[in-house]
């Protein structure tokens, strides 16, 4: 009965606190909402100014991310919120609202990336691969670790993040255990169990279909900036240094978290055998290979295709068409909707959904030129490389503070193109490295529920996770300006133009 009323008690404590948060918010944003309207920005003789509506959208905006980074209420219901709220605020008309976020075709895409990925998962081609993997490297712990680093860059190109990471956990905690290795006393545990984090969010950056803010970024561009973003050009960019940091990755952790045997005891003969009693591949598996090729196909060849049969193959079309494809005679790996509907993160599309309604009205009334002009305006004068760097650190210094990807492509994106769009260059040369730096969430356990997945497993603790993340996050900076830098060029990003 005690520990009943001490529950009782604590839970009374984080609702009461978790409503204080919920007026606050909602305080913040009614004061900034009556506060006069500042000055505007002089750039030349173009006046950038601060508009009442604008103003509004900011309001709307800070009362969302205070309730984003302190989960007062849950990640959706703040999204679905500043539908309705914008709408009261006079920003745009509910309808509008609700059709350019609910109604972009970003969130098929999304939908039919997450069915692609959940395939992967449920017929077991994904855990084949893996094991293959595992019974290639051997015993020795450097060679486990890069393995389970690069096993989770490679798939999360194509797999969602939290997929790779609850697919890679058991074989890591099967491994460790029959090693010995004890929670928060192994530093190979501890290098085991971020690496596979970090492989999952550094897989994520090399592909749009890698993680939901990379299709956000490109579709920002596409609506606000009305630049055509392909599928391969995100690629040319985000594949190389994907694989530039996953080595990265590896060596960094060998040196934070120095493993404390050179091989682990565990014969590989145990993981050859479970290879082994997985046996031929099933049917289910290779309709999954069929369908996840074919969609790569068309998401690398389509804009070849299009002259050809005289029509657009976009991106989202491709996602949603395979997605269905998983699901017909002949090639079914779902029997039912019920199969797919725990693997589809509806939440998530309803945050990514309110996300696009504000960030588009940010957009919109001017408030992110505004916003990008009063913080950024003085990078003009640098130098293109100068300017990537800059706003890839900026991106990773939100992310400390925003526990999902997608809220900081929402809020990031549109600052960032209105800036390139002000400079005069081309909005993809900054845009596409901040879509990038939006999955890079490297020093805060909370920054992204991947990250908890393996962090509950016991094996390393948050000091543990950002004493790595932090020299990790220099790395990534680096690098990503690196991949823009040498490979810009043949993305439409070339930044020495």
């Amino acid at each position: 009965m005690d520990i009943k009323n001490s529950n009782d008690k604590m839970y009374a404590g984080q609702s009461i606190g978790k409503t204080m948060v919920f007026f606050a918010a909602i305080a913040v944003m009614l004061v900034i909402y009556f506060l006069p309207v500042p000055d505007p920005f002089l750039n030349g003789t173009d006046t950038i100014a601060l508009t009442h509506k604008g103003k509004a959208v900011l309001a709307v905006l800070t009362y969302a991310v205070i309730l984003w980074m302190t989960e007062a209420i849950p990640f959706p219901v703040t999204a679905l919120t500043l539908v309705i709220i914008l709408h009261m605020m006079g920003v745009g008309e509910f309808k509008k609202l609700v059709q350019v976020g609910f109604g972009n075709s970003v969130i098929l895409f999304l939908m039919g990336a997450m069915g692609i990925s959940a395939a992967l998962t449920v017929s077991g081609i994904a855990k084949r691969v893996m094991l293959a993997v595992l019974a290639c490297v051997g015993t020795r712990t450097d060679r486990i670790l890069l393995a389970f680093i690069m096993m989770g860059t490679i798939t999360s190109m194509w797999v969602t993040d939290m997929a790779v990471a609850a697919m890679l956990l058991p074989l890591g905690v099967s491994i460790l255990q029959a090693a010995g290795c004890k929670p928060l006393e192994s530093n190979f545990g501890r290098a085991i169990m971020i690496g596979i984090v970090w492989g999952a969010l550094i897989g994520g950056t090399a592909t749009p279909a890698g993680c939901g803010p990379n299709i956000l970024a490109m579709e920002f561009v596409r609506k606000i900036a009305k630049m055509n973003i392909t599928f391969g050009q995100w690629m040319m960019v985000g594949v190389p240094g994907a694989l530039m940091m996953a080595p990265v990755g590896w060596y960094i952790l060998m040196k934070v978290f120095p493993p404390e045997i050179k091989e682990i005891p565990t014969k590989m003969e145990t993981i050859k055998n479970d290879l082994r009693n997985l046996g031929p591949l099933s049917r289910k598996e290779i309709n999954t290979i069929i369908v996840f090729f074919l969609a790569v196909c068309l998401w690398l060849g389509g804009p070849f295709l299009e002259p050809i049969i005289k029509r657009p193959i976009p991106e989202d079309y491709v996602a949603l068409t395979a997605f269905l494809l998983l699901f017909l005679p002949g090639l079914r790996v779902f029997d039912s909707w019920q199969d797919i509907q725990k693997h589809i993160d509806w939440g998530g599309l309803v945050l990514i959904a309110g996300g696009i309604s504000a960030g588009m009205m940010l957009a919109d009334t001017g408030a992110a030129r505004w916003i990008a002009w009063g913080m950024l305006s003085g990078i003009g004068a640098f130098h293109p490389v100068v300017k990537v760097l800059v706003v890839v650190t900026m991106v990773e210094l939100l992310k400390i503070f925003f526990s999902s990807n997608s809220v900081t492509g929402a809020v990031v994106m549109p600052l960032v193109i209105a800036l390139a769009l002000d400079l005069g260059e081309n909005a993809w040369v900054l845009a596409g490295p901040a879509g990038i730096a939006s999955s890079m969430a490297f020093i805060m356990v909370t920054s992204s529920p991947t990250n908890v997945i393996p962090y509950a497993a016991g094996y390393f603790s948050i000091s543990d996770f950002a004493k790595a993340g932090v020299l990790m996050t220099i790395a990534a900076i680096c690098i990503v300006t690196l991949s823009v830098a040498v490979f810009g060029r043949f993305a439409n990003m070339n930044i020495w133009i």
